[in-house]
């Protein structure tokens, strides 16, 4: 009897604990039915169920039009044409220099140079024509010419070693080396975006940083990539006129196939 008594005072306080709990919930069910969004805004509702998530835009250095964004793109291809047509031109190493006896590193910036010069001045006229004429307005103006002129260079000395080397055939390898920088750049889309083939090739490739750097050089951002643009132009330059320089070296020996070649451009 003592202990039915005992759970019976305990049991009473239970149930006065649970008739609080109850009408705690009851108010707490009353409030959030008040919150519970109806259709008198049907409107604003909709925006949110069409729209979920609110994105906040901030772009650094922006290109600020889509020309903008494609300009270092369509630069470096025209160098590059620029300077097969240079050489299309040109002889990437006069034979009478060649046959004379000079030092082949001679006999290299004897072809080297006059190219050299067209490619600076087709830099200059690129730079003025689409600053003056085209509206671009460069964040780095000097340094964005200044890149140009490198690319140049590096370029010109690229299409006189495929011709030394290569001779004829060399201006297919320009184009085809042309073709595999175009769609591996990331000038037109991120590279991710590509087949692997092209992601595999792309940090190998001279337009690569080309279109890199100048997009820092045009849009303004950290100096960087362009400086390590700079250095890989200067290393594919001097590369290939050492290259230029050993396809003399070898030039010299007369064989039947250059005394009778099979192509001729």
């Amino acid at each position: 009897m003592a202990q039915l008594s005992s759970g019976s005072d305990r049991l009473a306080d239970g149930l006065t604990k649970l008739e609080g709990g109850a009408g705690d919930l009851a108010d707490g069910l009353a409030a959030g039915e008040k919150k519970l969004p109806g259709y008198h805004d049907a409107d604003s509702r909709s925006d949110v169920l069409g729209d979920p998530v609110g994105l906040i835009r901030k772009s650094h250095n922006p290109a600020g039009s889509y020309g903008v964004g494609f300009a270092p793109y369509f630069l470096a291809l025209a160098l590059w044409v620029g300077a097969m047509i240079t050489y299309m031109l040109l002889r990437p190493v006069n034979r009478r220099h060649v046959m004379s006896g000079a030092p082949g590193w001679r006999v290299a910036l004897a072809g080297w140079l006059p190219a050299a010069a067209v490619g600076l001045a087709q830099a200059g006229v690129l730079f003025a024509v689409v600053t003056l004429v085209l509206g671009l307005d460069p964040v780095h103006g000097a340094a964005t010419l200044g890149l140009l002129a490198l690319t140049s260079l590096a370029f010109t000395a690229i299409m006189q070693l495929l011709g030394a080397a290569l001779g004829p055939a060399g201006r297919l390898a320009a184009l085809a080396l042309l073709m595999l920088q175009l769609t591996s750049s990331g000038g037109t889309y991120p590279v991710q975006t590509s087949p692997g083939f092209f992601q595999a090739i792309h940090p190998w490739l001279p337009m690569t940083y080309v279109v890199a750097g100048l997009r820092h050089t045009i849009n303004g951002g950290p100096a960087g990539p362009v400086l390590t643009g700079a250095a890989v132009l200067v290393a594919f330059g001097v590369g290939a006129l050492a290259l230029t320089v050993g396809a003399t070296r070898r030039s010299r020996r007369l064989t039947p196939a250059k005394l009778h070649p099979e192509l001729t451009m």
